[in-house]
């Protein structure tokens, strides 16, 4: 068998709920050669026999064993790839139909780039779309005060891109594809954004990131925030209107592109 274009990582645990439907979109896709890497902390919630289900049905490997979290799942599926290029989608979250497919034409049509990404849609726990996220060309600035230039759901790794990143930080629990995009802005990759809707991301009760963010989240993003080099105009505003001017050039930026309808979803 030839190696996958595109290996799809997912880390799980207890998330039968939603799983399922993660498998399927990665089994429904169409275009080239996908492999899907799914690493289980040790789920007892019905996962295991989900994958046993499917590990037949299309190139779906799978470990389920005790491991340190989400960063540590995520890094294992990427020790685990086979594929050129990696995504990673995480056991609530799902790809769209056709997402693969019209990668790969990004792909043909961006032949230097090391890393491309699009947008992605916002769905309830049941699978309706309750919203859209509507990505532009990267922006350090937008990141930095606004929102993060992508999310994980909606972008596509060269394989040496994430090696050179060295995976995602262990360190963080919650904010660590924050922190793995702000690398990846840092690098001489060269980056480019397309105006298609890849994934899905689920907002539901259970959801890490849905809701009130718990102090260990607040902490992270704090680090991150220190972290960030700043100029020194920046070290003078405050940060209500850094974030203002950040999400004034995102508009703009939607605007340049042709896209005036992502006005509504910033």
């Amino acid at each position: 068998m030839s190696s996958p274009l595109v290996t799809v990582v997912t880390p799980s645990y207890n998330q039968a709920e939603f799983l399922e439907d993660t498998l399927v979109s990665v089994l429904e896709q169409s275009g080239p050669p996908v492999e899907h890497v799914v690493v289980d902390g040790g789920s007892t919630d019905g996962s295991v026999e989900l994958l046993e289900e499917y590990e037949d049905q299309y190139n779906l490997r799978w470990v389920s064993e005790p491991d340190e979290g989400q960063s540590d799942a995520v890094n294992k599926g990427i020790e685990m790839a086979t594929g050129e290029w990696l995504c990673w989608i995480n056991s609530d979250d799902y790809l769209l139909l056709g997402a693969i497919e019209s990668f790969a034409q990004a792909r043909e049509a961006n032949p230097r780039s090391d890393f491309i990404y699009g947008d992605f849609v916002f769905v309830d726990a049941d699978g309706n779309e309750i919203g859209k996220k509507y990505n532009t060309k990267p922006s350090k600035f937008v990141h930095k005060y606004w929102y993060q230039f992508t999310g994980n759901h909606s972008s596509f790794f060269k394989r040496e891109v994430m090696d050179a990143l060295g995976g995602v930080d262990e360190d963080y629990d919650y904010a660590m594809d924050t922190d793995l995009f702000w690398r990846l802005l840092e690098t001489d990759f060269t980056l480019t954004h397309v105006p298609v809707f890849f994934g899905a991301r689920r907002l539901h009760e259970a959801a890490k990131t849905t809701g009130e963010p718990p102090a260990e989240r607040r902490r992270e993003i704090a680090r991150l925030e220190a972290d960030y080099p700043t100029s020194a105009i920046e070290t003078l505003l405050p940060k209500p209107i850094l974030s203002g001017a950040a999400m004034g050039l995102q508009g703009l930026y939607h605007l340049t592109d042709g896209r005036p309808e992502a006005l509504a979803h910033l």
